[in-house]
């Protein structure tokens, strides 16, 4: 079975020019001609009507849309309202698609990212006692590891984070480097931008509470998430060093969902079941959505 692939950046072109024309068969739509003492006269609300930039000079074009909206006015109405949903259609499809590709391009990118943040002291200690070694051997020393970047992304034209740091004062002493500050995220921005849509998020980093079972550091974070359909997330996440923790999501949108995990580094985070409702039936609703 052959992989679905989703041109979204022409779906959303395909929304945006069909939004586009709306308004102008709209426009021409309200060209009509009614009968007066001075005879026909043709008329597009608020507009000139002799010489027009949008219909041509003179009124000739004017009493012919107006023969024609007539017969077809209604027709054309009901195609324009079928267009405008379809280019509704179109934009949901298309905001999903990309929305979902770059959250999970852009936590790739955070990820990526955060380990350079870490691994950077790791191989400054290691370049140290390679230079050490090696001029006590008389060789040329090692090249000098080179700070991650910020901004940073992994492929150009990708998602892009900008992050700044904070000093890690509960890193275990096994792993704290003797030769630069140990350091961890204190915020970072990543977007993407694709076909004329944009993902965005915002992360807020708290002090490390301390290595959790994973190797890393526990960090509680707020998170702003700005989605292409224009709905704004806001994740709330709270964690022990067990693993364990809350994370609630308040879309601007659809509203609240809240999640738990459990203790382990392997724990998955997972929707917090709907309380059971009281219906009066034998056995009633477990809460459980299977």
């Amino acid at each position: 079975m052959s992989d679905l692939v989703m041109d979204y950046s022409l779906l959303n072109q395909a929304a945006q020019d069909i939004k586009s024309l709306s308004p102008e068969i709209t426009k021409v739509q309200n060209s009509v001609r009614s009968e007066g003492r001075g005879g026909e006269v043709e008329t597009v609300p608020g507009l000139v009507n002799e010489n027009n930039d949008d219909l041509g000079p003179g009124t000739t074009l004017y009493r012919e849309l107006g023969a024609f909206y007539s017969k077809w006015g209604t027709d054309m109405s009901n195609a324009m309202d079928a267009l405008n949903k379809l280019a509704g259609y179109f934009s949901g499809v298309a905001d999903s698609f990309m929305e979902t590709d770059a959250s999970q391009a852009a936590g790739l990118t955070e990820s990526a990212a955060l380990s350079a943040i870490m691994r950077y002291p790791v191989e400054m200690d290691q370049y140290y006692q390679t230079l050490a070694a090696d001029q006590a051997a008389g060789k040329a020393g090692p090249p000098v590891p080179v700070a991650p970047s910020s901004p940073f992304t992994l492929v150009p034209g990708g998602p892009t984070t900008t992050y700044t740091t904070q000093v890690d004062t509960a890193i275990p002493a096994a792993d704290k480097s003797t030769s630069t500050p140990n350091t961890i995220l204190a915020s970072e921005t990543t977007t993407f931008s694709a076909g004329g849509m944009t993902y965005s998020e915002t992360t807020t980093f708290g002090a490390d509470q301390g290595w959790g079972p994973n190797g890393s550091p526990t960090q509680d974070t707020t998170q702003v998430i700005d989605n292409p359909d224009g709905s704004t997330d806001t994740v709330t996440t709270n964690v022990d060093t067990s693993g364990a923790g809350t994370m609630t999501d308040v879309n601007s949108s659809s509203g609240t969902t809240t999640y738990t995990r459990a203790a382990g580094a392997d724990a998955k985070w997972v929707d917090t079941p709907p309380a059971p409702s009281d219906s009066g039936s034998d056995g009633g609703d477990d809460g459980s959505p299977f």
